[in-house]
């Protein structure tokens, strides 16, 4: 059975004006593990108009000591990370897996970008998925991802002014050894609880950042 990690932010900020600065998370100064973020793959589904992006993203090791010494771990690390983004719901959908460390642990990490729904309205039970990859594509040009195109007018935005994060983390070792693959499984849910705090400042950041250029034009 794999160990799971869950959490769940409430961020200030409009459904609209967040799924616009998503793809600016990195770089921000709380996130000083990422040294690099390349897009691999943008385009947009003609028929349904969600976004999907593809990126791989470089990080600096955060492992254990054991861990860097048992595997002769290089400093650096990649994840795979797949985002579609569904103008029509004003939600979004990521998934990541590490490329890394793969033959030894695996993460799957499931997030989410919704309208924090009303008290009267009960949450989804599950994460929505969408396919990694579709036929169904074209090429998608910059200015698809800009706050106004694709996305309602601010005069057209959501009554609700916050949005949830929804995060969902999968983390499974098939070492041979029980003993070694429960401690990278744990090791690796240290991580993600480490991380959540300084991954909640790193966005606000972006955010704040995103509304006060947005203010300005």
């Amino acid at each position: 059975m794999p160990l799971v990690f869950e959490k769940e932010i409430v961020y200030n900020y409009s459904p609209i004006h967040t799924l616009a600065c998503l793809h600016r998370k990195y770089p921000n100064p709380f996130a000083t593990h990422v040294f690099s973020v390349d897009t691999i793959d943008r385009s947009i589904d003609p028929d349904t108009g969600i976004i999907r992006s593809e990126r791989l993203i470089g990080i600096q090791q955060g492992a254990p000591k054991w861990i860097t010494r048992l595997f002769h771990l290089p400093p650096t690390a990649y994840v795979r990370e797949v985002v579609f983004i569904d103008p029509s719901k004003s939600s979004a959908t990521a998934m990541s897996v590490n490329l890394s460390l793969a033959q030894y642990v695996s993460c799957l990490e499931l997030i989410t970008y919704t309208p924090l729904p009303s008290p009267s309205i009960k949450p989804q039970a599950s994460l929505p998925l969408y396919p990694i990859s579709s036929e169904k594509t074209k090429p998608l040009s910059s200015s698809a991802l800009n706050p106004e195109p694709g996305f309602p007018s601010s005069e057209q935005e959501q009554s609700t002014n916050q949005t949830l994060f929804s995060q969902r983390a999968y983390i499974f070792s098939a070492f041979p050894s029980r003993l070694i693959a429960r401690r990278l499984e744990k090791a690796s849910v240290d991580r993600f609880s480490s991380n959540a705090e300084v991954g909640k400042k790193g966005f606000e950041w972006v955010l704040q950042r995103g509304l006060v250029s947005r203010e300005m034009r």
